[in-house]
Parts: structure tokens; C-alpha cells; sequence
């Protein structure tokens, strides 16, 4: 069928093509790893499921604490260790969309993940999808 070229070259060649230029859509919609925040603080995205979760690794500050929650079991939890994000891929290839838990008030929002780049990612809160702000953060880790 290839006439003199050995099957097992072209095996080799086709298998050193998909080593040497994976497909981008598998690079390109993965946000797993470590993530440096605005504050320095580090936030671990991981999958839990079909979602991601994304939680707190390394607060800005030492012994941080949830001090502004409105669930009395939760309030004074440490922050280390506190999801603050569950996304699933609803809003694109990387868009992820969710509720995100913000500690500074102890409010939920409407979140998004946004990758903007291989190591850049765009977290998006929002009040009735009307009032957005936004933090990029950078890659770190995997």
C-alpha cells in the first residue's frame, strides 16, 4: 500500500508528529495547576468530577480567616484550604462558568474562568451579570 516505504517508519514519523505538536484544544482549555493571585496569594485548580474546583493553597497572609460568613459553622474557618470556585465548561472551550465565594464580604457571585493564555487566566465575578470585575492570574505551577 506505500509502495517501499516501511510501515514502521511511517509509524515513527506519525508518532514523533503527535509528540512534537500536540493538538492545542488539549493545551489551550486545561486551567489545572497552580495559580498566583493580584494579592500573592496561590490558588490550586484542580478536577473534581466533570467540573473544576478551585481552592485556596496559599492565602496572601498566614492564619487568614472566613470572617464574614453568614453561615455560623462556616464563619472563622481559615482560608486555607476554602473552595472558592466550582466551573464547569458551559460558556466556550476556555470559558468555564460557576458561583464563586468571595471571603472579603461573604458573598456568592456569578464566576467565570477565562484562560487567556497558556499561564494567564481571567477570573470574573459578577452582580446580575450586570456589574462585573475581573483579576488575572498567572500560572505557577502544575
Amino acid at each position: 500500500m506505500f509502495g517501499e516505504f516501511p510501515r514502521t517508519k511511517l509509524l515513527t514519523i506519525c508518532l514523533l508528529m503527535l509528540a512534537l505538536f500536540p493538538t492545542s484544544a488539549a493545551l489551550a482549555d486545561d486551567p489545572t495547576g497552580v495559580w498566583l493571585t493580584n494579592d500573592k496569594a496561590e490558588i490550586t485548580i484542580e478536577r473534581c468530577g466533570a467540573d473544576f474546583c478551585v481552592i485556596v493553597s496559599k492565602p496572601a497572609k498566614p492564619g487568614l480567616k472566613d470572617i464574614r460568613n453568614p453561615d455560623p459553622e462556616l464563619n472563622g474557618q481559615p482560608i486555607l484550604g476554602m473552595p472558592l470556585l466550582r466551573v464547569s465548561h458551559v460558556g466556550g472551550q476556555n470559558r468555564m462558568t460557576g458561583e464563586l465565594y468571595n471571603p472579603f464580604d461573604g458573598k456568592m457571585y456569578q464566576g467565570s474562568l477565562e484562560l487567556i493564555g497558556e499561564n494567564e487566566l481571567r477570573v470574573r465575578g459578577c452582580v446580575l451579570k450586570v456589574i462585573c470585575l475581573h483579576e488575572d492570574w498567572v500560572r505557577i505551577g502544575s
